[in-house]
């Protein structure tokens, strides 16, 4: 051990980071590149759904806009004691530290307007209510967040990092609640879709099971704000500091894979069948209103898949209910009122 904490061998570099009792450095930049991993990994998986369909890639650049901040902040000392870092650095390092919690709040804002945003194309029209009501939620506490933690104190906000700034606790305590109540409404709301969509229960606990992978965000908020407290209260700040930086960039990659999921084939597949229409809740009451002696089945009716232009096809049948394909295609209710027993369908 002694061999370890002293100077190394002659000839062989230092370590670009340690992590002993004066400097944890080497603790965040580890655990920031497992989460840079994971937010590429992520990014690159958007990229390619956004080829098939519509998605957003906005948390995953602010994220990796997040993570380069956490690494700057390192580099000119964060992780270290006051002792240890230089005079000519203390002020990047704060103000990259100052950057890094905004963009913190700024990536989990995204996650959750973009969730809500991805939960509009399961939903039916009259439960737009709901999610228009936690999407603009979400966005409200998105704003609110950065200016909380962007005004502090002092004319330097990056400065109030410690309980000089009486009133930087108390804010943080404010976003954790909001985030957590925010995040169990996002997590309410699929359970209500999954339940009226006419799929099997196998494949409704496989949809539950991926959308609910967001519950891991809800400790990690807690966790993070344990850790900010200590960093508040501490004498050391920017040492004691290190705990809540590691939470902050695995609950920053959580919230960017936990929205990248939902993107993947095996969630997409279990709303498709074999001709690539998408069970979703219109469908699924549509089906039930039409035909009071079919209740009783759980399959949803299939259709040949049919493409033309949203717009259009939204223009056309306004007052009817759409189902919509993943792939493009657009099936109404008026559509399926005309079709006879015997036929499967508009003929393509």
């Amino acid at each position: 051990m002694t061999a370890l904490s002293g100077s190394p061998p002659s000839g062989i570099a230092p370590p670009l980071s340690k992590d002993n009792d004066n400097d944890h450095s080497g603790l965040i930049v580890i655990v920031t590149s497992l989460a840079l991993f994971l937010i590429l990994a992520s990014l690159s998986v958007r990229i390619y759904a956004a080829s098939k369909r519509a998605l957003g890639l906005d948390d995953c650049i602010c994220a990796c806009a997040q993570v380069s901040m956490t690494l700057a902040s390192v580099h000119y000392g964060w992780g270290k004691t006051h002792d240890g870092i230089p005079d000519n650095d203390l002020i990047p390092m704060v103000k990259t530290t100052y950057a890094s919690d905004l963009l913190y709040v700024l990536v989990l804002g995204l996650s959750k307007v973009c969730t809500m945003v991805f939960y509009r194309n399961l939903s039916m029209r009259r439960s737009m209510w709901t999610i228009n009501g936690i999407l603009v939620a979400c966005s409200i506490w998105t704003v609110l967040a950065m200016v909380m933690l962007g005004v502090r104190c002092s004319k330097d906000p990056w400065r109030d990092i410690d309980n000089h700034c009486f009133g930087i606790l108390p804010r943080w305590q404010t976003i954790c609640a909001l985030d957590i109540i925010l995040e169990i409404l996002i997590l309410a709301y699929p359970a209500r879709i999954i339940y009226n969509v006419q799929i099997s229960f196998p494949k409704k606990l496989i949809v539950f099971t991926i959308l609910s992978s967001r519950v891991i965000l809800i400790p990690l908020s807690a966790v993070h704000l344990y850790f900010v407290q200590r960093q508040i209260r501490s004498s050391s700040p920017t040492l004691v500091g290190t705990y809540a930086t590691t939470v902050a960039e695995i609950h920053v990659s959580l919230s960017v894979v936990a929205l990248t999921v939902s993107s993947l084939k095996m969630f997409v597949a279990v709303y498709e069948d074999e001709q690539g229409l998408a069970y979703t809740e219109d469908v699924s009451e549509s089906q039930g209103n039409s035909d009071g002696s079919r209740r009783s089945k759980s399959k949803s009716s299939r259709w040949p898949r049919q493409t033309q232009d949203p717009e259009a096809a939204s223009a056309s049948c306004e007052g009817g209910t759409v189902l919509h394909s993943v792939s493009g295609a657009w099936v109404t209710h008026e559509t399926y009122e005309d079709t006879g027993p015997g036929e499967s369908g508009p003929s393509s």
